[in-house]
């Protein structure tokens, strides 16, 4: 079919008009033969048996033969056809390449957690995600299924980082669905043992004591009792100026937090969490004796995590006992709860934004809470 021949279809249906004046019905067979090479069509003057006009197009050597009740119908169908051959063809729409993972992965972290992450939780977002990167980091997202991700995360030994590279797999994976990337979250189908966050106990009265006295050669002695008197952070100790000791009231302001990562200090201008910036009541004799013993210092406490770790575990292995900073957090909670301090009360002193991590990490019934109440707990 040419386009000129195409052209005068859609602008005056001459071809049509001719075919359907002469059909098979050309005063000799060579005329028709004639018009047949010229316009490639033909529509017949009679129905068929069944009723029906019957024509066709010649296309490539080819008859496509078209119906209809008349013989008008089957002109009309002839021109829609020639005008859909005649169509610019739509190209179809490419579809476009699945990013793999290590690509989508590196656009997450910048997107969604480096502008609300702190610098700790980055590093440990970035450790733990390693196996996967090694495992999936050229693979499309859309070709990793559950059974890749079940058996990567089978061979991580380490049942914390487990389930660390889990939880952050699944949210890589859940960003890409909600994103129409992926279909489905692999990570949904996975089925793995957690990890099982072993319980610290606080220390007993007796241990509290024994711990005391010998850290009175250390000197980060004023630092271990502050600890245990607020039970803020260690994070957040380091980060204290002497401008947050109030001297009149004694309350003790938490607004900031310090990490150190590869032995670089790094300030932080916000706690841990969202309920870190809180007031803390705190004795007025350990109250005076940082501010004077620090007086004209701007940092109540000048020293690093680490110093303060190998201390502890210094007098730890000195007394026989289990110790470190956040166990003297936990005991401070402690000493809380047995005070019948009310949860939420404890939940603010604490800086936590759910009571209950409160309830069932950070305190202990300790053997002398039972004692106190065993005489009402057998009359029960």
């Amino acid at each position: 079919m040419n386009d000129g021949f195409i052209k005068i279809i859609d602008d005056t249906d001459d071809l049509l008009r001719e075919a359907l004046n002469h059909g098979d019905a050309l005063a000799t067979p060579r005329e028709s033969q004639m018009l047949l090479e010229m316009t490639g069509v033909s529509i017949n003057t009679k129905p068929r048996r069944d009723g029906r006009y019957q024509g066709y197009i010649l296309k490539d050597g080819q008859k496509k033969y078209l119906y209809g009740k008349t013989r008008e119908e089957v002109a009309e169908k002839m021109k829609s056809y020639f005008r859909e051959e005649n169509a610019p063809k739509r190209k179809k729409k490419e579809k476009k390449n699945c990013p793999t993972f290590g690509e989508y992965y590196a656009r997450w972290l910048s997107l969604y957690k480096e502008p609300v992450l702190k610098a700790k939780s980055l590093l440990t977002v970035r450790d733990t995600i390693k196996p996967a990167l090694l495992r999936f980091g050229d693979v499309p997202l859309d070709k990793i299924s559950a059974d890749d991700v079940q058996a990567l995360l089978l061979s991580i030994r380490s049942t914390r980082s487990r389930d660390i590279c889990r939880a952050t797999m699944n949210q890589i994976f859940n960003k890409a669905v909600i994103s129409d990337l992926i279909k489905k979250n692999p990570c949904l189908a996975v089925e793995i043992e957690k990890h099982v966050y072993g319980k610290k106990k606080a220390l007993t009265r007796e241990e509290e004591e024994r711990f005391l006295r010998a850290s009175e050669r250390s000197p980060h002695f004023l630092l271990f009792r502050l600890l245990l008197a607020t039970g803020i952070r260690i994070g957040e100790a380091l980060a204290l100026k002497i401008s947050d000791f109030d001297t009149s009231g004694y309350f003790l302001s938490i607004t900031k937090d310090v990490v150190f990562l590869n032995g670089k200090r790094i300030e932080q201008e916000t706690p841990k969490t969202k309920a870190g910036n809180r007031t803390i009541p705190i004795p007025k004799s350990l109250c005076d004796e940082i501010v004077d013993g620090r007086a004209g210092s701007e940092t109540a406490f000048p020293t690093t995590y680490n110093a303060v770790s190998c201390a502890l575990k210094r007098i730890a292995k000195e007394e026989n006992l289990t110790v470190s900073a956040h166990i003297l957090r936990h005991t401070y909670a402690t000493r809380l709860e047995q005070a019948g301090v009310p949860s939420k009360v404890r939940q603010y002193l604490l800086g936590h934004s759910d009571s209950r991590m409160t309830e069932n990490i950070y305190t202990d019934i300790q053997a002398e809470s039972i004692e106190r109440f065993s005489e009402i707990i057998r009359k029960l």
